[in-house]
């Protein structure tokens, strides 16, 4: 048998001596890329903009990591409410969730700032607000509580829907029940505006309303959509009353298990899905209020002036609930809705 060449025993030597050259010096091999499984959850179904925009962060992670990184979706509340699941966040035991900032305010008060009635006056000056210093220093809070905010999303201005009346001015919505979510600025604002509140997750709402359990709710069109809230409710009214956002978060036990590079790649992952999620929950919100008339819901269209009563209204909530976030927080955000112009 022949002897190997010398460039074969050359390369069938390196490995080992590199190997051993290691071994003799102490220092690490080369670590061999990460494969990643992780969930992310959301309470909304599949057509909902929140679902739409958690599948394509997990596309974009998947194809920016050529496979290596697999998120699968679980929508329409399948791991639990969105309180449910920031807690399996800060236990460890699920990686993503989109809750809505309403619901993230019960663990990091200043969050509820951005549902205070009337403060935006369009998506795009949430956006410079959101997208600026303001929305960091409150994504900078989340550390602290076991979750790492990657990004801010769109649920949108929400309306309110009865099965009782049409509301067209404050004083329609006298003695209804109105279902919030779990969140005590939603339950004050609607408490205050002659309403009865009554919180509870999302997941649950249809089966309320359809029982009388609870006459109304309030919601982006979005919601009312894909939720079908069409089918047990009567009357929509165009209150925009709060703007709604949602943030993309991760567990903090999952993601500083990750090596930095991964962690840039899932923060780009998080920044085109995010320009995806707001472009398609706008697109949605501009055709559904056509479509939920089509679906026999019946409009009334609440004036400037009548929302301006309604601010008038809720002002001993909207200094309630200032205090609560904090003068501090409450000052920046107001300074930074300023910066950021009527757009």
């Amino acid at each position: 048998m022949k002897s190997p060449t010398l460039a074969r025993r050359l390369a069938l030597g390196l490995p080992a001596a590199c190997l051993a050259a290691c071994l003799a010096t102490g220092l690490a091999l080369p670590a061999a890329a990460q494969d990643i499984k992780a969930r992310i959850g959301t309470s909304l179904p599949d057509e909902h903009p929140q679902t739409l925009g958690a599948r394509k962060f997990a596309e974009l992670a998947g194809a920016k990591s050529g496979g290596r990184i697999r998120i699968n979706v679980y929508s329409g509340a399948t791991l639990g409410s969105d309180q449910q699941m920031q807690a399996a966040l800060r236990g460890g035991t699920q990686e993503f969730t989109v809750p809505s900032t309403a619901t993230l305010a019960n663990l990091v008060p200043a969050f509820g700032v951005i549902g205070l009635p009337f403060s935006f006056a369009s998506e795009q000056q949430a956006d410079a607000v959101l997208d600026g210093p303001f929305g960091k220093q409150l994504l900078a809070r989340l550390p602290d509580k076991g979750l790492v905010g990657l990004a801010f999303w769109e649920n949108g201005f929400r309306n309110l829907t009865n099965s009782r009346r049409p509301v067209a001015k404050v004083e329609d919505m006298a003695g209804l029940k109105v279902r919030t979510m779990q969140n005590n600025l939603y339950i004050d604002l609607f408490n205050g505006l002659g309403a009865n509140a009554v919180p509870m997750p999302v997941n649950e709402l249809f089966t309320a309303l359809e029982t009388k359990a609870v006459d109304a709710q309030e919601n982006p069109y979005t919601v009312i959509s894909a939720q079908k809230f069409y089918d047990v409710q009567k009357y929509l009214s165009t209150t925009g009353h709060a703007y709604d956002a949602l943030v993309l978060i991760a567990s903090k036990k999952f993601w500083d298990g990750l090596k930095p590079a991964d962690q840039a790649l899932l923060q780009a992952a998080a920044a085109e899905a995010t320009a995806y999620q707001r472009q398609t929950s706008r697109q949605l919100n501009q055709k559904l209020k056509a479509d939920l008339q089509q679906q026999g819901l019946q409009i009334t269209e609440v004036s400037a002036a009548e929302r301006a009563r309604m601010r008038d209204k809720l002002k001993p909530v909207i200094d309630k609930h200032v205090e609560a976030v904090g003068a501090d927080v409450a000052r920046d955000f107001a300074a930074a809705i300023a910066a950021a112009g009527t757009r």
